[in-house]
């Protein structure tokens, strides 16, 4: 779509083939959708068999609209060999795009298929630097995560040369994306393997019973699609793989409207689908009023909206052809189409005869060689010559038009070669470092003191806290300290090397960063570095892409979300980390909780959630974003045997006083499980 003279896309979901054919019906540029396994939506009806894949990405390029796929969850080792007949289908079929998360899958796709890479918003693209490294990396496209405002999408564009792509309508979760563990602890089934469970839907209050306090309305920002096109904005994609098709036929016809006629129905968008009606605090910046529930009013309007819209007619965006055709008595019939896009195709038939009773007329021939309806062309024009005294069947007319548009498919399906899968270079086997080191990670400086950096090979303190360091520590220490940059950052990035800068002229040259753009500013200031849990690391494919890409990589934390006996199994030149104690943080959050219930004003940094079972997860907000703790310590002090005995231990203090932190360690050293602690995801089955 052109809106001002920019080039737009309208992305839309497909869960099914019906969503797909409803999506680019509609009127959508572009379509997104999963296959059997490793994507984002799972539980939606998605693809599964290679004649139904490749006759929907064929129906797309029919009609000169785009095939995204999704690949976008997290993978394990033992997953590699189904990933990659994945990717053989995905080569084959000829997709636009592939939608990634995994830092493997990047690894592994660089090397097997020639297919563009989107940055999934999984990947929590929410600042320069991380736009900026993944377009190093060979991205084509970022998704941008949901919570950034118009200014700081803008930063990210005059900044970083990467077409952006950023969801303009559709649900919102709590967390930036990417970063919420949630599902997993409390559910046992991974958002970051495409399994959410939802938990954020549930009720969940500070004090009054019966509120949710996770639950944000959908986004809407159709209002500021001129805004979006006037940045230059690459695509405007539509949340809802799991919705019904009047959902996809009524959000992707009112976006057409809004750029055709500058008008559109939001009343009807939000009877067919709003948890309250709509927000758009993040674009605007003005983040109040944005929590809401799909309520039982909410569920009676959309029943007679659905009724309204599936009534409505599609209007489709046929291909445009030219018709010519010359019927001369005594020649072969020919007939010449053209498409809009210049593909040419030329058909001959029989020599046409004298008509010995009848003669086909001029008006016939046009009238049946214009019966396009079953296909995806359109005739804006049909001229050609045909003598008086012919015949010629119908049934001829009709071949000759099937075989011209025939061959045009054909052409149209050409441009989107499929190939054959390159061989995966199996990664050698690499020897991890010798020795384990206890590491402490700990936000609240006020604890730190001789007995902590005494106990920790390494301890990490926040970033912003460095101006904040007792000097006698550093000058004790600082081999042994290190920085933890913030996991999620929405401002301008200029503070954040001011006080990396300031770090380093207190001698601390160890730093811990969470995603792969944070990373890469530890790198280009010589730090040491840990990567974080944030990261998602799950298999070795992701390992050796770290280690590809990261000059000064000394330590990478493995994801929470994985076994024990995976994490033993991946391959690696580089010290690994798990985490073995901490109350970890469930979720990243850009609304405060506590704010939307009882006001700044009263938070502290005891304050509770309280779900339905009466279960408190604490909330710590630093003024940009809010961090969920889990209910529970993770503890796995008695099972370190199964853990490989060359990979570190990490310890999380977050809330502990000295007192705690001794009493951890007493815990830790005599192998004992803390009361009321669990054991994570470590010791469960995969989802």
């Amino acid at each position: 779509m052109i809106v001002n003279g920019n080039e737009i896309e309208i992305l839309a979901p497909a869960g099914s083939f019906d969503n797909l054919k409803t999506s680019i019906l509609s009127g959508a540029d572009s379509v997104y959708f999963g296959l059997s396994n490793f994507n984002a939506r799972r539980n939606a009806e998605n693809f599964s068999k290679f004649e139904d894949i490749k006759e929907a990405v064929d129906f797309c390029h029919l009609r000169g609209k785009k095939a995204h796929v999704t690949l976008n969850t997290l993978v394990y080792d033992n997953e590699i060999k189904d990933l990659i007949e994945e990717i053989e289908v995905i080569n084959k079929v000829g997709f636009d795009a592939i939608i990634v998360q995994d830092l493997g899958v990047i690894n592994i796709l660089r090397q097997i298929s020639k297919v563009p890479l989107h940055a999934s918003t999984q990947l929590s693209v929410h600042n320069v630097s991380d736009a900026k490294k993944l377009k190093d990396m060979g991205f084509d496209r970022v998704v941008l995560s949901r919570e950034l405002s118009l200014n700081e999408i803008k930063r990210i564009m005059d900044e970083v040369d990467v077409e952006v792509e950023i969801f303009i309508h559709g649900a919102l979760c709590m967390s930036v994306s990417g970063q919420c563990y949630f599902s997993s602890a409390l559910g046992e089934r991974s958002g970051n393997r495409g399994l959410c469970a939802g938990v954020c839907r549930l009720p969940f209050c500070v004090k009054d019973k019966g509120r949710y306090d996770l639950s944000l309305k959908d986004v809407c920002f159709i209002d500021y699609i001129e805004e979006f096109a006037n940045m230059g904005i690459a695509s405007l994609k539509i949340e809802g793989r799991m919705k019904s098709n009047e959902y996809v036929k009524s959000v992707v016809s009112e976006i057409r409207n809004k750029i055709e006629s500058g008008k559109y129905n939001k009343e009807l968008l939000k009877d067919v689908f709003s948890r309250s009606g709509f927000t758009d605090g993040y674009i605007t910046g003005k983040r109040n009023n944005m929590f809401g529930i799909r309520s039982e009013e909410d569920k009676s309007y959309t029943k007679a909206a659905v009724d309204e819209i599936r009534n409505k007619d599609i209007h489709e965006d046929k291909v445009k052809v030219n018709i010519k055709y010359d019927f001369s008595l005594g020649k072969n019939a020919c007939l010449k189409m053209i498409d809009e896009d210049n593909n040419r195709v030329f058909v001959k038939s029989d020599i046409i005869e004298e008509a010995k009773n009848k003669p086909t007329t001029k008006e016939n021939i046009e009238k049946n060689l214009l019966k396009l309806g079953s296909t995806v062309y359109h005739a804006e024009n049909i001229t050609g010559i045909s003598d008086e005294n012919i015949f010629l069947p119908v049934s001829k007319i009709n071949e000759i038009r099937r075989n011209a548009t025939d061959k045009l498919d054909e052409i149209r399906l050409s441009k989107f070669p499929s190939y054959d899968i390159d061989k995966l270079t199996k990664l050698k086997d690499k020897i991890r470092p010798i020795g384990s080191k206890n590491i402490s990670v700990i936000n609240d400086l006020s604890i730190l003191d001789d007995f902590i950096l005494d106990y920790f090979d390494e301890t990490y303190i926040p970033l912003f806290d460095i101006s904040k360091l007792n000097k006698d520590l550093i000058d004790k220490y600082k081999d042994k300290i290190g920085v933890e940059m913030p996991r999620v950052y929405f401002d301008d990035e200029t503070d954040i090397n001011k006080n990396l800068l300031k770090a380093k002229e207190f001698g601390i040259k160890k730093g811990l960063a969470h995603t792969i753009g944070k990373i890469h500013l530890l790198d280009e200031m010589d730090f040491d570095i840990m990567t974080g849990f944030g990261t998602n690391i799950t298999n070795s494919y992701s390992v050796d892409l770290l280690e590809k890409e990261i000059r000064n990589l000394r330590n990478i934390t493995l994801s929470f979300e994985n076994t024990i006996n995976n994490i033993n199994k991946i391959n690696t030149n580089t010290e690994l980390s798990i985490i073995v104690y901490g109350y970890l943080p469930l979720m990243t959050a850009r609304n405060c909780p506590i704010k939307e219930e009882i006001g700044c004003k009263n938070c502290n940094k005891n304050q509770y959630l309280i779900d339905r079972m009466d279960k408190k997860f604490r909330v710590k907000c630093n003024g940009q974003t809010s961090e969920i703790y889990n209910t529970y310590p993770l503890c796995i002090f008695d099972k370190l045997d199964r853990l490989d005995s060359d990979i570190n231990k990490i310890f999380i203090f977050n809330n502990e006083s000295i007192y705690d932190i001794k009493k951890v360690i007493t815990y830790f050293e005599k192998k004992e499980m803390i009361n009321n602690a669990t054991r994570g995801c470590y010791f469960r089955k995969l989802l």
